[in-house]
């Protein structure tokens, strides 16, 4: 098959990742490949490019992203790529490539291509007001299939949408052979500063609102009340890293706290932590959570979303509402004190990746379902 994946920058998170990993296991797997980000990545650590791929050089806050939604130069030549690589499948990969893909299959009222929606998120903590319109009448209807990573996810979108078309679950996955530490666990400690025998929470994501990275730092505040030599490394970076800077300096963690940036080799920091932590409002599937169960780390999350499908409360990790701080705070404690808990923890979690989350599992799972929406 051909295949194109529509993805929104070529930037260090989540969806971009795995729409490059999965792009590589279906090039492995036989399949022509390519790639459209549509907007460039400006800041340090972009994604590499693959031979065919491509940045169509469009602007974020261009004002037409607004209203009326579409940049008619974008939408342009995202077409003309769509044109050039003749796909079998179009593949949207979340945030606003979804409106980009639905707008060019307009454009053609016979397709030789399938549009396939891979949703992340929960749409309703996006979807609302007139967007929920639009969308409802204008993008949904143009596609051709959803996946949704998570059946909490999923189960919102077509019950948001009343979807007509194929779906199914598919759920995030991870590079098994490429996601170990090269680095051992002293170095990074001393790199970050960080005494080695230090307990040290680890989180990972990108510094935006839905993230609450604000929430992380008021946990670890309680926690270490009873773990006063606890060390926390921020692994990303993001628009409220500035307003986080301000919160930290007025509270007593901030000697604590290691902000670490966007790193390569993530695998090396989080395997020189103790515990990986998510303190999310909303989450689709987390690859940091399956990255962690790879490293045999133990993690303390958030229950939103599709995360209670990736970790098994009391077997691979420990799950607390959102809103229950107290609960965080617990679980990490007693994490932190009990070493043995946290090798238990840890030893259940990778067989479990290893079975349920791989790579080359799910990239089948994607053919198929690429194959289903094409007969259909």
């Amino acid at each position: 098959m051909r295949i194109l994946q529509v993805v929104q920058k070529p930037q260090r998170r989540g969806a971009e990742v795995f729409a490059l990993q999965l792009s590589r296991e279906l090039r492995s797997a036989g399949h022509d490949v390519r790639t459209a980000y549509l907007y460039p990545h400006e800041g340090e650590n972009a994604l590499p490019l693959a031979e065919g791929d491509t940045v169509l050089g469009g602007r974020e806050h261009h004002r037409f992203e607004k209203l009326p939604g579409i940049d008619p130069l974008l939408l342009w030549r995202l077409r003309r790529v769509i044109d050039e690589t003749r796909p079998d499948v179009v593949q949207v990969n979340g945030g606003r490539t979804v409106k980009y893909g639905a707008a060019a299959a307009s454009l053609r009222r016979r397709r030789s291509w399938v549009l396939i929606y891979r949703n992340i998120g929960h749409p309703r903590d996006w979807m609302h007001g007139w967007r929920h319109t639009v969308y409802s009448r204008l993008v949904m209807p143009r596609l051709d299939g959803v996946v949704g990573v998570s059946d909490t996810t999923l189960h919102a979108v077509e019950d948001l949408y009343r979807l007509s078309v194929p779906t199914t679950r598919i759920p995030r996955a991870v590079d098994s052979e490429g996601f170990v530490p090269t680095i051992a666990r002293e170095v990074i400690r001393r790199q970050s500063e960080t005494p080695l025998t230090a307990p040290v929470i680890v989180w990972v994501g990108s510094l935006t609102s839905e993230k609450r990275v604000d929430r992380l730092f008021r946990v670890a505040e309680v926690v270490k009340r009873t773990v006063p030599d606890l060390h926390v490394w921020i692994v990303g970076e993001g628009p409220l890293r500035r307003t986080l800077d301000v919160q930290l300096r007025a509270s007593s963690l901030a000697p604590s706290v290691r902000f670490l940036g966007v790193q390569n080799e993530v695998a090396n920091y989080m395997s020189a932590g103790d515990v990986v932590a998510l303190t999310s409002d909303t989450e689709g599937m987390p690859g940091v959570l399956l990255e962690a169960g790879l490293l045999s780390l133990p993690v303390v999350a958030t229950r939103v979303g599709g995360v209670s499908e990736c970790v098994l409360d009391g077997e691979t990790g420990i799950l607390v509402d959102r809103n229950d701080e107290g609960g965080l705070a617990s679980a990490l404690r007693d994490l932190l004190l009990q070493p043995e808990r946290r090798r238990q923890l840890g030893r259940a979690a990778r067989p479990w990746i290893e079975h349920n989350f791989t790579m080359s599992r799910v990239a089948e799972q994607y053919a198929a379902f690429y194959r289903r929406a094409l007969m259909a």
